[in-house]
């Protein structure tokens, strides 16, 4: 600080009284040393995203301070236990006739935002009653810190600091993602409910057979239930999907598909006297939930006020899928993802009318069960590790979770003379607030350099969500053209073979890691760039799926630890526990139909 304030003599005078603190938040867009904060003196500077540990450190020198983020408010899962708290006082007062509990269903939409309101309040009562608090331009998180601080709270007035809302901005925007994921955003935000493209869609062909459900709204979640599928080839299995992203073109022979579009019912009188009933109940719930401290920060956010309208959509999309139950001949559902409200209605009414239903999740683990209900009758654990991590951490009842993973399990792929392959799993970090250039710069100089060292070939796969283009623009930034031209990108799914060739793998946190544990394939995860609040890492690394890096020093000791590398003799289990047939039969009410048709056969 002595040092800052040499260098700017002029500066606040106040800040000679040692009960006096400047205080600094930056913007997740912004550069952290990239506006005209970075030119004056700070005692405390907390940058809103993540950024890496390298632009930390080189930010704290500049600052005079260390540089932090919210993962310093957080607690072992504290926001998370408080989001659950939240969540359920509004459980079961927004009930429909078909037993569906629009509050549970929409509330999940806004978790994000709860937990932040929470962090905030946290910082607010960190923050001296005489602090100075700067922020680099207006946010949700700011926004809510405005309530508390009011006019103490200052915005750096510069064109840099200043959200960009120009057709340059929005072309940037638009460059981070690929033409056809642009597409399902137009139609999530003008036809979410499908009352314009069900009036051109085409009906579904009846199904013959009686089918076990499988909604679907992403590929992953997709891939996953057809893998469920694959256990029973005897038996027939409906996938509907909701967007274009979770259609599959090649489906197995026990499988059909459909969009739920196809099933939409368009203009029903009853369905509008409905939502007028439910948005009454709403604003007395909304009444009395605004007396709770995080709730009245969201309802002053205008973060309540979407609310009618994602009742409006969702109770369309619920008629779509009422068809779908009396139009086709289901048995039973298995949802691989009971968070999204548009895959998660299905699984509800079919419980509520008695069929067995499945959950499980299209990755390796998900935390969300720390503040949802589970409403289906068994949650598939795919290992020892999703099983200790639902029941341990999540506190779901040990009798309701099962080991069971959809298919076979990957087979370990005899050593190669050579692996040629590093291989790096990348995200699209914005999307929690991360600093993609800034990760970059932690993570690929020193692998791009173990990759020249050892005369191996660095491979950047990209998760779906990111832009080839985008991402390509990034690396060569960071490494330079010359070591871009050595560094491989490829987007599109990940092939067995790209796998097979790896040495290691490296990422900041992906359900990969257990595909690479399977296959006898050390993963490194970086620890300190990892998205708080679910404890995935830890998960990771109590049951040797992945090896945990403490920061950007570390990376360059992975040859060395490679050479004591040995895979843990229990990480079959510990990750995929294949699914017993006869068990699933069993579980979806199928074993008696089973029975009777083995029957059938023998006598012919």
């Amino acid at each position: 600080k002595g040092l800052a304030l040499r260098r700017h003599p002029g500066l606040a005078l106040g800040f000679l009284n040692p009960n006096t603190m400047r205080i600094l938040l930056i913007h997740p867009e912004d550069e952290l040393q990239g506006g005209p904060w970075a030119y004056q003196p700070w005692d405390r500077v907390i940058d809103l995203g993540t950024a890496g540990a390298a632009d930390c450190a080189q930010a704290g020198n500049a600052f005079g301070c260390p540089v932090t983020n919210l993962r310093n408010l957080r607690g072992e899962f504290r926001e998370m236990r408080r989001v659950r708290e939240l969540i359920g006082l509004g459980l079961d007062r927004l009930n429909d006739e078909f037993g569906l509990d629009w509050w549970e269903l929409i509330s999940i939409l806004v978790h994000q935002e709860l937990e932040v309101a929470f962090l905030m309040s946290e910082l607010a009562a960190s923050i001296g009653a005489n602090d100075e608090v700067h922020v680099s331009r207006p946010c949700f998180q700011t926004d809510i810190l405005r309530l508390s601080l009011g006019s103490r709270l200052l915005t750096f007035n510069s064109r840099n600091a200043l959200p960009k809302r120009g057709a340059r901005h929005y072309w940037q925007v638009f460059g981070k993602f690929p033409a056809s994921q642009l597409l399902e955003i137009f139609w999530d935000k003008t036809d979410p409910g499908y009352q314009f493209r069900g009036r051109f869609s085409r009906k579904p062909k009846d199904q013959r057979n009686s089918v076990v459900l499988l909604p679907s709204a992403y590929v992953n979640v997709s891939r996953t239930a057809l893998a469920y599928a694959s256990v029973l080839p005897d038996s027939h299995f409906l996938l509907v999907v909701t967007r274009p992203s979770g259609w599959i073109q090649s489906l197995p022979a026990n499988v059909s598909a459909a969009w739920l579009r196809q099933y939409s019912s368009v203009e029903c009188r009853a369905r509008e006297r409905e939502f007028r009933d439910l948005v009454s109940r709403w604003n007395r719930l909304r009444a009395e939930l605004q007396a709770v401290p995080e709730f009245n920060v969201l309802a002053k956010m205008g973060k309540l006020d979407d609310f009618p309208r994602h009742f409006a959509h969702g109770l369309e999309v619920r008629d779509a899928w009422r068809n779908v139950l009396d139009f086709e001949p289901v048995q039973a559902v298995i949802c691989a993802d009971d968070t999204n409200p548009y895959t998660r209605i299905p699984l509800l009414l079919a419980a509520n009318i008695g069929l067995p239903t499945i959950a499980c999740h299209h990755g390796a683990l998900d935390g969300r069960y720390m503040f949802k209900r589970s409403s289906a009758d068994i949650v598939l654990a795919k290992g020892r590790m999703e099983e200790d991590y639902l029941v341990r951490v999540c506190s779901l009842p040990a009798e309701k979770v099962e080991v069971g993973a959809p298919g076979v399990s990957a087979r370990t792929e005899p050593a190669m003379e050579k692996k040629s392959v590093i291989l790096f799993f990348s995200e699209p970090y914005e999307v929690a607030g991360g600093r993609p250039r800034s990760f970059y710069r932690d993570i690929l100089p020193p692998l791009a350099e173990i990759a020249r060292s050892e005369e191996r070939e660095l491979v950047i796969k990209l998760h779906p969500f990111e832009s080839v283009s985008e991402r390509s623009r990034l690396v060569e930034e960071v490494l330079g053209p010359e070591r871009a031209q050595r560094t491989r990108i490829v987007g599109g799914p990940l092939r067995s073979e790209l796998l097979n060739q790896s040495w290691f793998a490296v990422t900041v946190l992906s359900s990969v890691a257990t595909d690479c544990a399977l296959k006898g394939i050390p993963c490194f995860l970086f620890a300190w760039l990892e998205p708080p609040s679910y404890g995935y890492v830890d998960q990771f690394t109590r049951f040797q799926v992945g090896i945990r890096l403490g920061s950007p020093a570390e990376i360059q000791s992975i040859p060395a630890m490679l050479n004591s590398y040995r895979p843990h003799r229990e990480i079959r289990e510990n990750c995929w526990v294949p699914m017993e047939a006869s068990r699933l039969r069993v579980l979806l009410g199928l074993e008696q139909e089973f029975l009777e048709s083995r029957k059938a056969a023998i006598s012919r």
